[in-house]
């Protein structure tokens, strides 16, 4: 099950975006947050003052900000493309399938919006699922098409998909390591990697060794706790995780 597909930050000078078909749009949008013609969702957002951040999700999807559609759309040639209305740039991504299918945008700021979250694949019975699944503090929900539990990777990888909040994403994502990466040297290298790579954007002083080094830290962190737990299930609780992240960004260099 694919989750973030893809993101890209586009600068709107009239401060309008459209995502959809690769078709021009035919559409003449009012006063709301978004509007749509059938191939089109004509999006709203902050303009000049900065990017706008968009972001395409695939099976599941984070249940941030606020729904602005939820609909059916007309897409040509397995594609779906975001741009200004001034056609001065426009980015194209290649998706599953062709024609009608259910698109969903959600913002962070209707009628401003600095974040954009486009939902592809998202099934008519889909589910909303705290992230994290398995209890503890919940960073936000989740809307995905996943029958079962959603795979570990996938729950990690939503909740390092951005840098605000690091405290509360770096937790969650300490909570959803998997037991396994205290014994399986390939998936121990993966997981302290995809950590240490998320850190790297945390500070301009910090290189890839020092991530490595970071994530490293983490990992024994992580270890002592799950032979410290009382409940002997090799699980790391809420408040453990809560410190280890603690730990990890005080020890991120700052800078001058």
């Amino acid at each position: 099950m694919q989750m973030l597909t893809g993101a890209v930050e586009v600068y709107a000078n009239h401060g309008v975006l459209i995502v959809g078909s690769t078709g021009w749009l035919e559409l003449d949008w009012g006063d709301g947050p978004a509007d749509a013609d059938g191939r089109h969702v004509v999006v709203k957002t902050r303009g000049q003052v900065d990017h706008t951040r968009v972001s395409f999700w695939s099976g599941s999807m984070p249940m941030l900000g606020v729904l602005v559609f939820d609909g059916d759309l007309a897409l040509e040639d397995y594609r779906i493309c975001v741009g200004d209305v001034e056609r001065l740039g426009r980015w194209t991504q290649r998706i599953s399938r062709s024609g009608p299918q259910r698109v969903i945008v959600r913002v962070d700021d209707p009628g401003y919006a600095s974040r954009v979250y486009v939902g592809l694949d998202i099934s008519a019975d889909a589910q909303v699922r705290p992230l994290p699944a398995s209890g503890g503090p919940v960073l936000f929900d989740v809307l995905t098409s996943e029958r079962d539990e959603m795979e570990m990777p996938n729950q990690r990888g939503l909740a390092l998909d951005g840098h605000d909040s690091p405290h509360a994403r770096l937790a969650a994502a300490i909570s959803l390591l998997s037991d396994r990466s205290l014994i399986e040297t390939r998936q121990n290298g993966y997981e302290a990697a995809h950590i240490a790579e998320w850190l790297r954007w945390l500070s301009m002083d910090l290189d890839q060794a020092g991530a490595v080094a970071l994530g490293e830290q983490l990992r024994q962190l992580v270890i002592a706790a799950r032979t410290a737990n009382p409940a002997g299930d090799r699980t790391v609780a809420p408040a453990d995780a809560a410190r280890i992240a603690e730990t990890i960004l005080k020890a991120v260099p700052r800078g001058a």
